[in-house]
């Protein structure tokens, strides 16, 4: 054959060719089955899968080098926190800033409005929805491209079609945060891209997802797995499929949304309900983003129960002025997590309404009794008057009263004092 090459030595370079093919295939799949499916030591000794990352948002990046960390875990109707680090440490938040967006569209919009999309809100950088100019949708459609598909131009659409503008969008948010007390919060813009001035707390996210719980139609939304957009004669049909995986991979999880940018590195807030306890888990530029909240909320699943400190009708106080009692009620059961052997302390005022129509009829909503730690407000409780009231002096007089609530919860047995103060009077109600 001389220098030709004979076809038995052909076939073998070709197979030989096929084989490093094929080996680099293997390896490359090998690969990302370690990274997607590796392995963590679960506390029963077993093994478990640990979860996926986002990778329609981020593709093996790691946590934003030349910032720190935080995490927290709350409970959804206290606020109470169970959980975490870093909480009041000031992070980007990249997409999870859509949560604030939506609470906002939802509070200010009508979710079966048509509106046509403006042209500041076609070609927005980042994870898109693909919005053309001039195409007609429904806020509710476009809430479920913002929160499933995490759709940068969803939120300029909807700011533009409830704020008149997104500048003044963008006021209605940052007025919302102010609204719910947080100090470590502020918006430049509805979608999560990099602002030097757009910033969030871990506490803070949580304290607004939290109240966006709260709001049936997002609750709704974040916990959707798929939706279905019907087309029209602007826009063809589309499905929408939930990024957020905590909703499989998670028991109980019912949402909310993830986020990644090259400044905030990878955002993820979760949340889930078990045995009547929901839970809102919020990590911030942390790389296992599924991992963590996942971690965090399976332990204050295991380590607070619900605990029932009051119940709908329990007396709070009985004010006298003149020669007439009137007494104060709880308007709902209230209900805190508590770990078995705990002893907690809160410090509670008195929040009364200002404008009352006289005589306010008994079971007349007629403020909230506060609960706060460290100065912090946690939650509050609806209060109701059992008796008639004829005057206002009673209620002047009630806003002055503060108190503290003691509760221990040890092996199932509940016991508490609620100490009020004012007008010189302590008393005392086991």
């Amino acid at each position: 054959m001389g220098k030709y090459f004979s076809i038995k030595s052909i076939s073998k370079i070709i197979a030989v060719i096929l084989a490093i093919i094929m080996l680099n295939f293997v390896l490359i799949q090998l690969n990302a089955v370690i990274e997607d499916n590796s392995v963590l030591s679960s506390a029963d000794g077993s093994l478990k899968k640990t979860f996926p990352s986002n990778n329609q948002e981020i593709d093996n990046v790691e946590a934003s080098a030349n910032k720190s960390s935080s995490s927290v875990v709350i409970e959804e109707s206290t606020l109470r926190v169970l959980g975490g680090f870093n909480k009041d440490m000031r992070l980007e938040m990249a997409s999870t800033t859509k949560i604030m967006t939506a609470l906002v569209a939802i509070e200010n919009g009508e979710l079966d409005k048509k509106i046509t999309v403006a042209d500041e809100a076609v070609g927005v950088e980042g994870s898109s929805i693909y919005l053309k100019y001039d195409e007609i949708w429904t806020i509710r459609d476009l809430l479920y491209g913002l929160m499933l598909r995490s759709g940068n131009d969803s939120a300029v659409a909807l700011a533009v079609a409830i704020g008149g503008s997104v500048d003044n969008f963008v006021k209605m948010m940052n007025d919302k945060a102010d609204s719910l007390g947080l100090k470590n919060t502020h918006f430049e813009n509805p979608n999560g891209l990099h602002g030097d001035n757009h910033y969030t707390s871990a506490y803070d996210l949580a304290v607004i997802s939290a109240f966006a719980m709260r709001n049936e139609d997002f609750k709704k939304i974040v916990g959707t797995k798929m939706y279905t957009v019907e087309g029209n004669e602007t826009h063809p049909t589309y499905y929408f499929a939930n990024k957020n995986k905590m909703l499989a991979l998670y028991e109980g999880a019912n949402g909310i949304k993830t986020g990644y940018t090259k400044d905030s590195g990878r955002c993820l807030v979760s949340s889930a309900e078990r045995n009547g306890m929901q839970l809102i888990s919020v990590v911030l530029n942390i790389y296992d983003t599924y991992g963590t909240c996942s971690a965090g909320m399976d332990k204050a699943f295991e380590e607070y129960i619900p605990v029932e400190i009051g119940r709908k009708g329990d007396i709070l106080e009985s004010i006298k002025v003149g020669q007439e009692n009137y007494e104060i009620a709880l308007e709902n059961t209230l209900v805190l997590p508590l770990k078995n052997g705990e002893n907690l302390g809160l410090s509670c005022k008195f929040n009364i309404g200002d404008k009352f129509n006289l005589p306010l009829e008994s079971g007349s909503a007629i403020g909230k009794l506060e609960f706060y730690d460290d100065n912090r407000l946690l939650f509050s409780a609806n209060i109701v008057n059992i008796d008639k009231i004829n005057d206002l002096g009673v209620l002047r007089k009630l806003s002055a009263y503060v108190g503290d609530w003691r509760v221990s919860y040890t092996d199932g047995k509940t016991e508490q004092i609620f100490s009020v103060y004012g007008g010189g009077v302590e008393k005392e109600r086991g």
